[in-house]
């Protein structure tokens, strides 16, 4: 595709050690983010001010509330100095159980103001992040090195102005939960039910006496036909 360019770059770094590391794809393209653009106006207040991160406002997507988290300085939690930090963040205003999760497919973006493109920063080969109770935030370390970002002529940052997006493609699925409990093992907790010449068996089904066992009560049904 003509004016697009992409890039392998190094493996995130922040991200948990029970996350596989994922490389990252960057490239250029025409259309705008499908789900979210945030405009940030004077961000020079932001990047000289003591703030070490801004929250958009909450917008919905897959019926779930998320906003962005922008780190105008790199993320200090992860030893980040050198590039700007964008993150997906599950919204506090959700009503989400510490066991529920939402998988996600997530693409964030910064327009350049120049070619009137945006640069759309991804995990490759289509990898999915998981939001849960415990990681309610996603995203990269290092959207773009802030001698980039900084640099008017590269068209991020003009006239102290500068855009970011979102595309959030939550994956819904039925899952089906099961809740097992144990029960303490009994001497007790056998029944034999004996047949008598069990060929000549003629009805289609036959029922047991009713046994209990583990304090419930059970009965067995026997098809002898089929």
């Amino acid at each position: 595709m003509e004016g697009v360019k992409a890039v392998i770059d190094e493996p995130n770094r922040g991200i948990p050690s029970e996350d596989t590391q994922i490389e990252v794809i960057r490239e250029l393209r025409d259309l705008p983010p499908l789900h979210y653009l945030f405009k940030i106006k004077n961000f020079s207040q932001l990047y000289n001010g003591k703030i070490d991160n801004y929250d958009s406002s909450d917008f919905e997507v897959g019926g779930y509330q998320w906003r962005l988290s922008l780190y105008p300085k790199g993320n200090k939690k992860v030893n980040e100095k050198d590039h700007i930090s964008l993150y997906l963040v599950l919204s506090e205003s959700n009503s989400f159980p510490l066991y529920r999760e939402v998988n996600v497919y997530l693409k964030l973006f910064i327009y350049n103001q120049i070619q009137d493109k945006y640069l759309t920063v991804q995990d490759a080969k289509g990898s999915v992040r998981r939001f849960r109770g415990m990681k309610k935030e996603w995203g990269f370390d290092q959207l773009v090195p802030l001698s980039v970002f900084n640099d008017a002529s590269n068209g991020y940052l003009i006239n102290d102005c500068c855009v970011f997006g979102a595309e959030v493609f939550v994956l819904e699925g039925c899952c089906k939960v099961e809740c097992a409990s144990a029960v303490k093992e009994l001497d007790n907790n056998r029944y034999a039910w004996k047949f008598e010449n069990f060929a000549e068996l003629e009805e289609e089904t036959y029922f047991s006496k009713v046994f209990v066992i583990g304090g419930y009560r059970w009965t067995l049904e026997v098809y002898p036909r089929i």
